[in-house]
């Protein structure tokens, strides 16, 4: 008989071969190895038992036969199924090894993860969600960072849940609305900044917080006056325009406010007979005198005077020389 091979000079061996196999290889180790360690053994690769001894023929007549004991049904079980070997601690270090080795050559070979490879602030989990194939983008103006962007960003999310987006899409769909300066500051997010789009909601609004407008308060009502020779109907559709930045102003806010900004004239020495707490009563009067001023206007000159209708749209050429040759003291 040949040498008897040294167990240990074959395990060495094997160790250093293993280090300078190539990554396939690698992983093609990793995966008998996960398979052999998870699952159970096979009953089919289990060593057949052999057959029990056959019975000895007894020459004897007369004698019958001692009965084969048969095993229940769960001992057999256990026979045919053995448990599990108990891993050796060395074999799960050398796993652990082998899978951080296969990590380092897939991150060679397939780059950065996705969202470091797109280089864009969104996170694998945002880039995730798929575009619908009926997705359409919303028919908003694009934000250049110069205007509100409240605004902004209420008009997005109206558009948003019309289109049922996801969270995902609502990132990605949202910076295609940028411009400018706005899309500047998104370029230069660091990767992986944004998870969700509350995140992105916060950091757009933190960014362009000094675009934003300065809500107006019940006291700028009271700023609106009729400017001279302003019709009436001119001057109350500036205060609603202004009323409409002042949603909390009050219907009592509004009627006096109105009130005081008014010229003296036939509706506010109306008021001052019949004052008017609410808005909407002092609208129905205000119509009213505004009928009137539109029917009078043609009748009126710039300076208020009324125009008197002349027969003649011409003097006579000779009116001056007439009035000379009968005023005596003309000629003095």
């Amino acid at each position: 008989m040949g040498p008897t091979a040294d167990p240990h000079h074959r395990s060495t061996s094997s160790d250093t071969s293993t280090e300078e196999l190539s990554p396939a290889l690698l992983g093609a180790i990793q995966q008998i190895v996960t398979a052999a360690l998870r699952e159970h053994v096979s009953v089919a690769a289990l060593p057949r038992l052999a057959p029990p001894p056959e019975a000895e023929v007894l020459e004897e007549e007369g004698e019958e036969e001692a009965p084969v004991p048969v095993l229940p049904a769960g001992r057999r079980r256990e026979i045919l199924q053995p448990e599990p070997p108990e891993v050796p601690p060395q074999w799960l270090a050398r796993l652990e090894h082998l899978q951080k080795g296969l990590q380092d050559v897939k991150y060679q070979i397939e780059g950065a993860p996705e969202d470091e490879r797109q280089g864009v602030p969104f996170t694998n989990t945002v880039m995730a969600d798929e575009l619908p194939l009926n997705c359409r983008t919303p028919a908003i103006a694009e934000y250049d960072g110069t205007t509100d962007p409240m605004e902004h960003l209420s008009r997005f999310e109206n558009a948003a849940l019309l289109h049922r987006y996801t969270d995902g899409i609502k990132c990605r769909v949202f910076v295609t609305t940028f411009a400018r300066a706005a899309q500047q500051w998104f370029n230069q997010l660091p990767v992986g900044t944004i998870e969700n789009f509350q995140e992105f909601r916060f950091l757009f609004l933190h960014q362009f917080a000094s675009s934003r407008k300065l809500r107006k308060t019940e006291l700028s009502l009271f700023a609106v006056r009729q400017k001279d020779d302003e019709p009436l109907k001119e001057y109350l559709q500036r205060f609603n325009a202004a009323a409409l930045e002042v949603p909390a102003a009050t219907q009592e806010v509004k009627a006096s406010a109105f009130s005081q900004g008014l010229l003296d004239g036939d509706f506010f020495k109306s008021l001052a007979k019949k004052p008017i707490t609410k808005f909407d009563a002092l609208l129905a009067r205000v119509a009213k005198y505004i009928n009137m001023e539109e029917a009078q206007a043609p009748r009126r000159r710039p300076g208020g005077r009324s125009v008197r209708r002349s027969r003649r749209r011409h003097p006579p050429r000779n009116l001056v020389s007439t009035l000379e040759k009968e005023n005596p003291l003309s000629k003095e």
